[in-house]
């Protein structure tokens, strides 16, 4: 039998964070091929990994992962998509049950962009 282990990420290191308003969160959002974003603790928003390199794979070994950014706005209640001033629509994903996605927002809400 195949054994199972979780073992969750040891650092994230984030390159970028960028706050937009809503309607820009969702435009941006739209004209991806995935046009989903996820949202908790009143926050929605959207990771994006760095392009794949063998480097990047070792650090990923040795429970390391770099994100190239996160692009986030203020959105106080979950609903399952969000509509923008000019009715762009994109689906959001509730990722509130996820350990590692609730301590990315609590980090995020320390840092000195999310005042701003």
């Amino acid at each position: 039998m195949t054994e199972f282990s979780h073992k969750p990420y040891d650092r994230i290191y984030v390159r970028d964070m960028i706050k937009l308003n809503l309607d820009d969160l969702i435009g941006m959002m739209s004209s991806l091929e995935s046009a989903n974003a996820y949202w908790v603790d009143g926050v929605l928003f959207a990771s994006f990994a760095m392009t794949e390199s063998e480097e990047l794979a070792k650090k990923e070994m040795q429970n390391e992962m770099y994100l190239d950014k996160i692009v986030f706005a203020a959105y106080p209640n979950y609903s399952k998509t969000a509509k923008s001033s000019t009715n762009l629509e994109i689906g959001i994903l509730n990722m509130q049950k996820s350990n590692l996605y609730r301590d990315l927002i609590a980090w995020l809400k320390k840092q000195p962009i999310w005042s701003e």
